[in-house]
């Protein structure tokens, strides 16, 4: 249900944008503001590049995980509610009804982890499977999460390329007897330096927040996952793990979490996985 929900919500934010576009190309070009030309430089550049520098599963991914920021809601209720819900079927049920119920829940992380934790031969084991599978998926949503910071900065250099091959374009027709073909020369170089900042600052640099916010808030999903299974490992009570968890979502989450989450790297610079999220065990 959550999974046709989300894509619901997908739906709608691609028929909003597309709606948007729409009035804001027919409100450029009633006020001379749309030119094929510099769009063809901008755009078209800035996306030939990107194209040429990543992979296609990258670009692939990028989208995945842009639609699912900004579809996600940031609620761990729910992931909290599972963990405790299996929990009471681990020690009421047995490992078997535990799979099954597992085998439900929307989280594939969470799946995995579960599975992990049935086949795991100790604690320390489940625990370093589950650490080298998150800090991939960070490392893997970092990389992606770079094809918006190229754009980013490719939007204003192509309009800036954009902006000399119009003023070359208009010097050459200075010395002629044409003075109407220094007009769209000069159009040119202006426009194209305002697509590359519209582009970069109203539309990438937002979905690259919103994405890097998204990846930190994964993150933290994942510790609060690992450290459910350890405990769900070891058989202890719903209430127990349900304590521990809202530690990280309430006033009284663990300093490790709070220090990353203060300090995190700029948008420009990565985000690198934070060894401390997972150095930082509780007493039992």
């Amino acid at each position: 249900m959550n999974g046709f929900v989300l894509s619901m919500r997908r739906l709608g934010l691609i028929g909003i944008g597309f709606v948007v576009t729409s009035v804001l190309a027919t409100l450029a070009a009633s006020a001379g503001l749309l030119d094929p030309s510099a769009l063809a430089i901008t755009v078209g550049g800035a996306l030939g590049v990107t194209w040429a520098t990543f992979p296609r599963a990258r670009l692939r991914q990028v989208w995945d995980l842009v639609g699912e920021a900004l579809a996600a809601p940031a609620d761990f209720e729910p992931l909290i509610a599972t963990l405790k819900r299996l929990a009471h079927v681990h020690r009421v049920d047995g490992v078997p009804a535990l799979e099954r119920a597992a085998a439900h829940a929307e989280d594939a992380f969470l799946r995995d982890a579960v599975v992990l934790a049935v086949e795991a031969r100790s604690e320390a084991e489940l625990r370093e499977s589950l650490v080298g599978e998150a800090r991939r998926w960070a490392a893997e949503g970092e990389a992606a999460r770079q094809v918006l910071v190229t754009l980013g900065k490719l939007f204003p250099a192509f309009g800036l390329i954009g902006t000399l091959l119009g003023l070359v374009s208009l010097m050459r027709h200075l010395g002629g007897a044409d003075l109407s073909a220094v007009g769209p020369g000069l159009g040119m170089a202006v426009l194209t330096t305002l697509y590359g900042a519209v582009l970069a600052n109203v539309v990438v640099l937002p979905l690259n927040a919103k994405l890097q916010a998204y990846l930190a808030r994964r993150v933290l999903v994942m510790q609060m996952v690992i450290e459910g299974t350890q405990l769900l490992h070891r058989r202890e009570y719903p209430t127990r793990i349900e304590r521990a968890l809202r530690a990280y979502v309430g006033a009284g989450r663990p300093a490790a979490i709070e220090k990353e989450s203060t300090t995190r790297a700029p948008a420009d610079s990565g985000s690198e996985w934070n060894d401390d999220l997972f150095a930082t065990e509780r007493a039992a």
